[in-house]
């Protein structure tokens, strides 16, 4: 059972349209169902790392999920080409950004089930509070190349039941001060790429299979 988890309705909706999906259970989280897609759940977190992490746990224990695939915004903590605002990455390790054990950064979790493989690598930092502003964004950018709020939760929890996990993350914005305007008008558009690309690529996916 693949599951497909988004921390929000508005970056589920395109994909949600293109599959056909219908809603399955509200409580604790709501899962939809795709008739086209029998062997594919998809489940809406709300944001954080507790929400996405508990969200995950419940579709390994309670809906068989063997396979996890976290799509999402994410914000770019440098500047190069292959992270430019509107383009999509896979996660190669995600991290979080405000988590650290007797003084010591947790390591990374390594990331990719073999989704994506054509999409440029980036490694993932995730942390419970938004980052804009420079000084939190270059902090970050010594660990990553992208940040989140969900991501290294929904990859921890997967590991610690030896789920595969995918993350495919789309490019929103630079994560610097005043960008939380750009991140609301880039991401109907990220949201509908992924969509597109989480159509084809869990298709290719399925029919390997």
């Amino acid at each position: 059972m693949i599951t497909v988890l988004f921390a929000t309705q508005r970056e589920a909706r395109p994909f949600l349209a293109l599959v056909g999906a219908e809603p399955l259970a509200f409580q604790p989280f709501a899962v939809y169902q795709s008739p086209a897609y029998p062997c594919l759940r998809i489940v809406i977190s709300r944001m954080g790392k507790i929400a996405a992490a508990t969200a995950c746990q419940a579709m390994i224990l309670s809906h068989g999920a063997t396979r996890i695939v976290n799509p999402g915004a994410c914000g770019a903590l440098r500047d190069a080409p292959e992270l430019a605002v509107g383009h999509l990455v896979r996660i190669s390790e995600a991290s979080e950004g405000d988590h650290e054990i007797f003084g010591k950064r947790v390591a990374p979790v390594p990331c990719g089930a073999g989704l994506g493989t054509d999409l440029p690598p980036a490694r993932l930092v995730t942390s419970d509070r938004p980052v804009f502003d420079p000084v939190r964004r270059a902090e970050y950018a010594q660990y990553g190349d992208v940040v989140d709020m969900e991501g290294a939760a929904v990859a921890r929890a997967a590991a610690l039941y030896g789920v595969p996990c995918d993350l495919i993350k789309g490019i929103t914005d630079t994560a610097l001060q005043l960008e939380r305007a750009m991140l609301l008008r880039n991401l109907d558009t990220v949201c509908e790429r992924l969509a597109l690309f989480l159509r084809d690529a869990l298709c290719e996916w399925e029919h390997g299979q």
